[in-house]
């Protein structure tokens, strides 16, 4: 009963606006209509329905909550006539519908001309994340205050806030709400900004002969929406003109839409040409209809290795190329990894790369099972600052996971690419795409 007084005594405030008062209405009823959809589309009973019905409100309710502090911050601060405030609430309602009618038709088995036209098709990928950082700042705004405020509170006399003082943090908060929304435009250029990133790796047993090899690694193309057959064969062009010696894919090809959606995907990898072919492991976004999928990148030219590993024969080397299905999370995880590798039998004394898409699957797999493993599924942590071609400073990599560059574990190497694509909500911001060039040399 309590948080009902106080949601009803937030909408009842006499200090808002009333087109700030109509946003919230407009918020709460569109979180509910989404948790109906939620409810519909999911299962009468059981968890397919709980999970929707919580991931609408774990992503709503922040998205709500920050909106709310945008609109009244404005107001407040700014003192908006009431047709600029109508107006300017109009448009944000615009913009949520959307974001909700392309969250609620990605997997659509209809076209969607004008929700993914070029310039509609980013007004969700931006408005979303620009929301979730306004967000995240007021969780951090909120312990910055108190402990300003208990620092005031230590002096003897505080100081009186001057006039000139007062404007300069009025005008400091407008240009904070406006600055998620720029970064997030910015992110629309970032996230198709193809880049080819040479790597030196250096394994412990791998054998002279081979010193040099040249492996790409492409990982979460992502094909569907933006990611067009124009962009993808700048991919395939870019992966051609490093000239390396084989390609190697660790999966999410896809990004579920419409039916055909996946088809510049394998005209795009079919124009790659490599010596030593193009081998894949498979992502947890490419299960929908596996047997189907690796039938279609055989057809153009990629062997999806499904828990197998086969050898190659690279300048007279024995060369084990290893592939792992993505395990989704369980306590059996590092069971189920073990098994399939024990089934290729005994380890011999040829190198070996093994392809897994989920980089922390590193620390579960059997020590010495591999020289390479190549992993991608964090998009390079997505979001953060890039503190040079190598290394970040993201979440991903703040909560431990491997989120990009060069891990060990013993004798063991592990490769995580920033990856080629992106999947849903938020857009890439600071962290830019890659085709990761491995130069693999013997450890001196």
């Amino acid at each position: 009963m309590r948080l009902i007084e106080r949601l009803f005594a937030r909408v009842t405030d006499p200090d808002d606006s009333i087109w700030v008062r109509a946003s919230w209405w407009w918020l709460a009823s569109s979180i509910l209509a989404l948790v109906a959809a939620a409810f519909y589309a999911g299962q009468w009973i059981g968890r397919p329905r709980l999970a929707l019905v919580a991931a609408v409100v774990l992503m709503m309710w922040p998205f709500a909550h920050a909106r709310m502090w945008v609109m009244r911050h404005l107001d407040r601060s700014l003192s908006m006539p009431a047709p600029i405030g109508v107006a300017l609430a109009f448009v944000a309602a615009l913009f949520d519908a959307a974001m909700i009618a392309q969250l609620l038709t990605a997997r659509a088995s209809y076209g969607r001309p004008f929700l993914d036209g070029d310039i509609t098709g980013w007004i969700g990928p931006v408005w979303f994340s620009s929301h979730a950082m306004i967000f995240f700042a007021l969780g951090l705004a909120s312990p910055i205050r108190r402990v300003t405020r208990w620092i005031r509170s230590t002096r003897r006399r505080p100081r009186p806030v001057s006039r000139e003082r007062r404007d300069f943090l009025r005008g400091a908060g407008q240009l904070g709400v406006g600055l998620p929304f720029a970064i997030s435009l910015s992110g629309v250029e970032t996230s198709y900004d193809f880049q080819v990133e040479e790597r030196e790796i250096e394994l412990a047993n791998w054998p002279r002969s081979l010193d040099g090899l040249r492996v790409a690694h492409l990982s979460d193309i992502h094909v569907g929406g933006a990611m067009d057959l124009e962009k993808l064969t700048r991919v395939a062009e870019l992966t051609n003109a490093a000239k390396v010696d084989l390609v190697l894919h660790t999966g999410d090809f896809l990004t579920h839409r419409m039916p055909g959606f996946d088809e510049p995907l394998y005209e795009a990898l079919d124009r790659i040409r490599v010596e030593h072919g193009q081998w894949a492991c498979l992502g947890n976004h490419d299960y929908d209809n596996p047997v189907r999928f690796v039938n279609r990148l055989k057809g153009c030219g990629v062997e999806a290795l499904r828990n197998r590993m086969v050898a190659l024969d690279i300048a007279g080397e024995r060369v084990e190329i290893g592939g792992l299905d993505f395990a989704f999370y369980g306590r059996d995880r590092a069971e189920r990894y073990a098994l399939a590798i024990e089934r290729w039998g005994p380890r011999s004394a040829a190198p070996r790369i093994l392809l897994c898409h989920d980089p922390s699957a590193f620390a579960t797999l059997p020590g010495g099972c591999a020289d390479l493993v190549l992993s991608g599924h964090t998009h390079g942590g997505h979001v953060g600052v890039q503190l040079g071609s190598e290394r970040a400073l993201t979440v991903v990599g703040l909560l431990g996971i491997p989120d990009q560059g060069v891990f060990e574990r013993g004798d063991m190497k592990l490769y995580v690419t920033r990856c080629v694509g992106f999947y849903g909500y938020p857009i890439r911001l600071g962290v830019p795409p890659e085709i990761a060039v491995l130069n693999l040399r013997r450890k001196a």
